[in-house]
């Protein structure tokens, strides 16, 4: 524990980090803000779930569309340079969320919005092992998680009460100013980066795959994981039919209850730090992707709001360790020039499995009811988990096998 402190101080003492961790911090709880604003707006105005999947897909379509592009921008550009960018697109998309008059519109404004993050995503995440060091990179991974974790239950519970008492579009102006602090940060940056060799962009991620294949226990821990997404992220597209509908829940405690998995994630993220070892990071990232779909079972089954918030926080936890572990892999597994390319590709990833769980989650709940939609995709989950860890263990045992073999070969040969 002690040694933790100490590796968390270190990240702190560097002015760089500590104004990248304040900028991001003010915009997740922007971010979960207008997230929340945006649902219970859909919500209250008579849209049904297809209306909620068509803004859930357009938050995570351009992820799908830049992962080529964005990975290979985020390794061979100047860092700074694409993140003032990619920030002044992302606050225009903040802008247009405020003035939107119909759906539609809010729909492009999404998409310009999302558009910035793709590009901004993977170099954050890249750059900032060279400004802390490689050694406090993984504890940078835990504290920056741990710290947006925070961001998202306040960002919830304000979003709440703000909707309540002033509407939506305040939310929306808050989130969209929210930006002036992320871009001060980018403007601020600076890191030295050894130089890349320059390779052709294009739209499919062809690099970060043959990065990522260049490391086999990553690479199928990564197409094992990816998955349970399409569980996680289904029953986004209902969740606000059962706490507000099938529970009854006010806008006020539907922030609370969105607030109380935003609580397990901080919990998740910062003990995710003292998970240090390769092997253990793998096992803890294959237990808590198998914890996800048993709650999700239970939010289903729920009985009342204490239970699914109780619930919501066992999830927020477990998902809160899974990323952070993963994160931490990335940082020390991949070599540095691949690292934008790896995270967008896996962002991207991502996404994709996100529209299809958003289809899957709208239909579930017009057919079945918002109870069944998440038993059944808990029940999915469970079969992806157990398919994860299968794939793992076999590529884990692949690898020692390859390692004992070239040992074995005598030298000269």
């Amino acid at each position: 524990m002690k040694q933790l402190l100490h590796e968390y101080a270190g990240v702190l003492g560097v002015p760089q980090a500590r104004l990248v961790l304040g900028a991001s911090l003010t915009s997740v709880v922007g971010d979960v803000m207008a997230m929340v604003a945006l649902l219970l707006h859909l919500h209250d105005t008579g849209h049904g779930p297809s209306a909620v999947m068509v803004l859930l897909i357009c938050f995570a379509l351009p992820l799908v569309l830049t992962m080529g592009v964005a990975g290979s921008v985020a390794d061979a550009l100047d860092p700074r340079r694409v993140l003032v960018v990619a920030t002044l697109v992302q606050a225009v998309g903040a802008l247009g969320l405020v003035v939107a008059p119909s759906l539609g519109w809010t729909c492009v404004s999404v998409l310009v919005l999302q558009t910035g993050f793709a590009f901004a995503n993977p170099v954050w995440s890249a750059v900032m092992p060279l400004v802390v060091g490689e050694d406090l990179s993984g504890t940078y991974v835990s504290l920056s998680q741990g710290l947006r974790a925070v961001a998202s239950p306040l960002g919830a519970a304000l979003a709440g009460v703000l909707v309540q008492h002033w509407g939506s579009q305040a939310v929306l102006g808050l989130n969209a100013a929210s930006f002036a602090g992320l871009l001060a940060a980018a403007v601020a940056l600076r890191v030295t980066r050894r130089p890349t060799a320059r390779h052709a962009t294009s739209f499919l991620p062809r690099d970060g795959l043959a990065a990522l294949r260049a490391n086999p226990v990553i690479a199928a821990l990564v197409f094992g994981v990816v998955p349970i997404i399409l569980t996680v992220e289904a029953v986004n597209a209902v969740e606000v039919f059962l706490v507000r509908g099938e529970l009854g829940a006010s806008p006020a405690q539907f922030g609370l209850a969105e607030a109380c998995g935003g609580v397990g994630a901080v919990v998740g993220s910062f003990a995710a730090a003292a998970v240090r070892t390769r092997d253990r990071r793998i096992v803890g990232l294959l237990i808590g992707i198998a914890a996800v779909p048993i709650v999700q079972i239970v939010q289903g089954l729920a009985p009342n709001l204490g239970v699914y918030a109780v619930s919501a926080f066992a999830v927020g936890l477990a998902l809160g360790v899974v990323n952070a572990l993963i994160f931490a892999l990335f940082l020390h597994e991949i070599t540095e020039g691949d690292r934008g390319k790896v995270i967008a590709l896996v962002s991207g990833l991502s996404r994709t499995t996100t529209i299809a769980a958003l289809a899957i989650g709208g239909v579930l709940a017009t057919q079945l009811g918002a109870r069944t939609a998440y038993v059944v995709c808990g029940s999915l989950g469970l079969l992806i988990a157990a398919s994860a860890a299968l794939r793992v263990r076999s590529a884990i045992h692949r690898s020692v096998d390859a390692e004992s073999t070239r040992r074995s070969v005598p030298r000269g040969t």
